[in-house]
């Protein structure tokens, strides 16, 4: 019996290990990579405000406006409107323009102008030289681009131009900066996240919901059952490539002289049966056929694997015919051996039911009279089987058969030629009953409701052969070809019919005999057996 293995509970399932290992691995990656580009940018924002504060000073330093103010050829108040105008332009916290005394001409405060530059960096300025520089001035920490002012006309240091940003705005530029990047990695982890709960539902779904120890389970099992059937199976994708071979399956190809892995090459090129591909190419199922793998006889039926209904593939069941012929043959022998049995208790009941009406009358003496007429007629019957047929198995079942035809009406006769000595062993005696039996069954259809109903059965040894011969009078045989009568399937008595003597026709060929029909003079039907059933055997 199979059981079923149940199902675990893992503390977090599929979905949510997938989930979360990618989610783990996108944060990590979002986090090196936020670190790396805020570091990044905030460089590159400081080397942008610095550039951008040269730029600004060198700008206000070659102004014309400038130029001249520090000559005394312009007010002080037009330096300062220049210097506020370029410094709201360009959004940066001051731009001051000063004397060679360091005395201011412009400044964000106008309370501011005409006092002092603040901050003590300003000295390398005076003596020619632009730089950068950070220092507390009278607006706070700043950074802060020095450009001294030439006079053109000279060509003397006349002043010189700071330019500045507070180190709070700085730091303010860089935090939005970095809010932005944070902003994206959050949106990015979002996303991603998003993104692995799609990725681990869609793997879960491919799975059929099950978790990585139950498919191990699942494998497990179906690897034992694959390895344990008597079946041969073969699977191959839609390629006709060869995915699956069992063991059975490569015993019975290295039969048929097939031999090595065959998994992974196509199966039209190694295994010469067509019928994988019609099943792929159509989707439609394959039962019972009949093949011919290099002289091996098999019976396979081909199903496809379908997908979400795709087809993704096809699988063949197929065992060796001779096995399932054999198979066959033994159940039906079975078989006639237990009509005969009914047969013979329903004689049994109604003779039963016969001797106890008499006594139940006090019909003594009729009931003396009926049993000894009984017991005398079946003393003569077995008597008579057994003198001519010694194996008893077969006489015990034409005994049986003999009981069924009277209670069919059928007068069965045993030719009294027959002769035939014990079987050489069971599977004899049990292909003998598969013949005889399934000759006298069609004999009894084939009879039918026809106003004489006899059967005549002979049976002959011939050295090492045996001779079946069963006369019906019946209708005959319909025209045509008497060949078809031992195929397969054919039957001229309806739908699911035809085994009968397909059967015996094959047990007959097994033994390397033959059987023949033809109709006889008068009306009727003759049925003739040849097999070799005692090979070997010294005749008597």
């Amino acid at each position: 019996m199979l059981m079923t293995m149940p199902r675990l509970r893992p503390f977090f399932h599929l979905r949510a290990r997938i989930t979360l290992l990618l989610a783990t691995v996108l944060a990590l990656v979002l986090v090196v990579t936020g670190v790396m580009v805020d570091r990044k940018v905030e460089q590159e924002t400081r080397e942008a405000l610095t550039e951008k504060l040269v730029l600004l000073s060198r700008a206000a330093a070659d102004s014309e406006l400038v130029i001249q103010g520090l000559r005394g050829r312009q007010p002080a108040a037009s330096v300062q409107a220049h210097a506020e105008r370029l410094r709201q332009d360009t959004r940066v916290d001051y731009i001051t323009v000063m004397d060679m005394g360091g005395i201011r001409l412009s400044h964000p405060n106008p309370t501011q102008i005409g006092a002092r530059f603040a901050g003590g960096d300003e000295a390398e300025v005076f003596q020619g030289r632009s730089y950068l520089s950070s220092a507390q001035g009278t607006l706070g920490l700043s950074l802060r681009a020095f450009t001294p002012v030439w006079d053109p006309g000279t060509g003397r240091q006349i002043g010189a131009v700071a330019a500045g940003i507070l180190v709070t705005g700085l730091d303010r530029t860089v935090v939005s900066v970095r809010r932005r990047v944070a902003l994206g990695v959050l949106i990015g982890f979002g996303a991603g996240l998003l993104g692995a709960m799609f990725v681990a539902g869609r793997i879960k779904r491919i799975l059929l919901g099950m978790e990585p120890v139950e498919i191990a389970t699942l494998l497990q099992q179906r690897s034992a059952l694959l390895q344990s059937v008597r079946e041969g199976i073969i699977a191959v994708d839609r390629n006709l490539t060869v995915t699956l071979v069992n063991e059975e399956g490569a015993r019975l190809f290295a039969l048929a002289g097939i031999h090595g892995d065959l998994v992974g090459r196509r199966h039209d090129e190694v295994i010469p049966i067509t019928g994988m591909r019609s099943v792929v190419e159509t989707g439609l199922p394959q039962y019972d056929q009949e093949a011919d793998i290099n002289g091996l006889k098999i019976l396979t039926s081909r199903v496809p694997v379908l997908v979400d209904g795709r087809i993704e593939g096809a699988v063949a069941t197929f065992r060796d015919k001779t096995e399932v012929s054999r198979l066959a043959e033994q159940l039906t022998g079975v078989r006639h051996f237990a009509d005969a049995l009914r047969a013979q208790t329903h004689e049994f009941m109604n003779k039963l039911h016969v001797i106890l009406g008499l006594v139940k009358l006090g019909e003594h003496e009729r009931l003396k009279d009926y049993v000894a007429a009984i017991a005398g007629r079946l003393d003569d019957e077995a008597g008579y089987v057994l003198q001519r047929v010694k194996d008893p198995v077969v006489a015990g079942f034409l005994l049986a058969r003999f009981a069924e035809a009277r209670e069919q009406a059928i007068q069965l006769k045993l030719d009294p030629n027959t002769s035939v000595p014990r079987c050489p062993g069971e599977a004899e005696s049990q292909d003998l009953v598969t013949i005889v039996g399934n000759l006298l069954e069609n004999a009894a259809e084939a009879i039918g409701e026809s106003p004489s109903r006899e059967i005549l059965l002979g049976l002959w040894q011939e050295e090492a052969w045996l001779r079946i011969r069963v006369e019906d009078s019946g209708p005959g045989l319909p025209e045509g070809d008497p060949a078809h009568l031992f195929e397969r399937g054919f039957s001229t008595k309806g739908e699911n019919r035809g085994y009968g003597l397909w059967r015996a026709a094959r047990s007959v060929e097994a033994r390397g005999g033959r059987l023949r029909a033809w109709n006889r003079e008068g009306g009727g039907a003759i049925f003739e057996a040849s097999l070799c059933l005692f090979p070997g055997e010294e005749l008597p």
